[in-house]
């Protein structure tokens, strides 16, 4: 499950930071081979060597250990950001694709402290977010008329498994309803209440729909075209947030009708599990390290004290913003925007407001639970 947490930090890392002058940089001699003899085997070959170098950067910093346990992570999120680590390269050694093998060998400029500032600063953020399970709730429907193959919901699963996200186990959710799917996705209050039930943290729910768009029969065999559309939200369990939404097209053509429209709803699935990955890899890596939304539900207050909390929150350093969500039979729902630099401890920092006596009851990744016991005392 760590190594989900490693996808996120990676990610995220190297999209947010910039090479700087004062990155320290080492030279490094790779290199690199690639069948052929043409223009692209030349590109390929110089890719790998760059690649190569950027690998061994990579083991000179972290134990080899590590690098074989991450392997895929480190390949899919590390080695390929060739521009991102290399600032500069002189080719010292180029076969000019003799015998059909093209093999170069560079001297890149690796910039070591950049990997090595990215690679450790996943260690600081698997510490700081929790491990959150994801479940994935899908209406489908071809030609109009329901599905009970869900095969959206499967395809999605297998790529967010292959990225090794913690998923919900299916036998949980088996008794989920096609009319709790339709309804959950336009009312996130009821997906994050299905997902709550379930034991997820966060829940992709989502609408696929594969339609024919033309039939025709060249040769005398007949050959049909399906156009799928897939929308999907990812829901906050806690809070019933919508943390990221987003939707793809998808087409495809074969020989029965069926078959044809699976083949375009898994398409269409696996393009929109890529959006929503990155998606939400950018929003845990803003939450980490900017701001996060908390949701604080407190009981046992009337109206002085809530005025009292809300003005004693909103002069807390670390707090952006206090919004009142709703005050109902002395029960207050906070939206709260805070830093990333104070979520981990946040309900620390609730039970030792100045002034005011609060007891935490419960705490998830976005909301915490507290109860007013009064006004605090000031030391003598």
């Amino acid at each position: 499950m760590k190594r989900w947490i490693m996808f996120f930090t990676l990610l995220g890392m190297l999209s947010g930071f910039q090479l700087s002058a004062q990155v320290a940089e080492t030279a490094i001699e790779a290199e690199g081979k690639s069948v052929g003899n043409s223009l692209q085997a030349h590109d390929e070959a110089l890719n790998r060597a760059l690649r190569n170098a950027i690998e061994q950067g990579v083991g000179s910093i972290i134990d080899s250990e590590t690098m074989v346990s991450n392997f895929q992570l480190l390949d899919d999120q590390v080695y390929s950001q060739v521009k991102g680590y290399v600032t500069s390269y002189e080719v010292i050694n180029d076969n000019q694709g003799q015998d059909g093998l093209y093999v170069i060998r560079v001297r890149a400029v690796v910039a070591l402290g950049l990997l090595e500032k990215n690679l450790k600063a996943l260690k600081i953020t698997m510490k700081r977010r929790e491990n959150p399970r994801v479940m994935f709730i899908f209406a489908e429907l071809i030609d109009g008329l329901e599905q009970a193959g869900a095969v959206t919901q499967t395809e999605m699963e297998r790529a967010f498994l292959a990225k090794d996200f913690p998923l919900v186990d299916k036998n949980q959710i088996q008794m989920i309803k096609e009319r709790d799917a339709a309804l959950s996705y336009a009312d996130p209050q009821k997906a994050a209440a299905l997902g709550r039930q379930s034991g997820a943290e966060m829940v992709v729910v989502g609408q696929a729909t594969a339609d024919l768009i033309d039939h025709s029969r060249p040769y005398g065999v007949s050959v049909f075209a399906y156009r799928s559309q897939i929308s999907a939200r990812v829901i906050k369990t806690d809070t019933a947030e919508v943390m990221v939404s987003d939707d793809v097209e998808g087409e495809a053509r074969g020989g029965g009708r069926i078959p044809t429209a699976k083949d375009a709803l898994r398409f269409g699935a696996g393009q929109l599990a890529d959006k929503l990955m990155s998606e939400m890899v950018e929003k845990m890596r803003s939450e980490a390290y900017n701001v996060v939304n908390i949701q604080v539900v407190a009981s046992g207050v009337n109206a002085t004290a809530k005025q009292m909390l809300v003005k004693t929150l909103e002069e807390i350093r670390g707090i952006q913003s206090v919004n009142e969500r709703s005050f109902v039979n002395n029960i207050l729902i906070l939206d709260l925007t805070v830093d990333g630099a104070i979520w981990k401890d946040f309900d620390v920092h609730l039970e030792n407001l100045p002034g005011i006596a609060l007891a935490v009851t419960a705490k998830s990744q976005n909301r915490i639970d507290v109860k007013w016991v009064g006004e605090r005392q000031a030391p003598l």
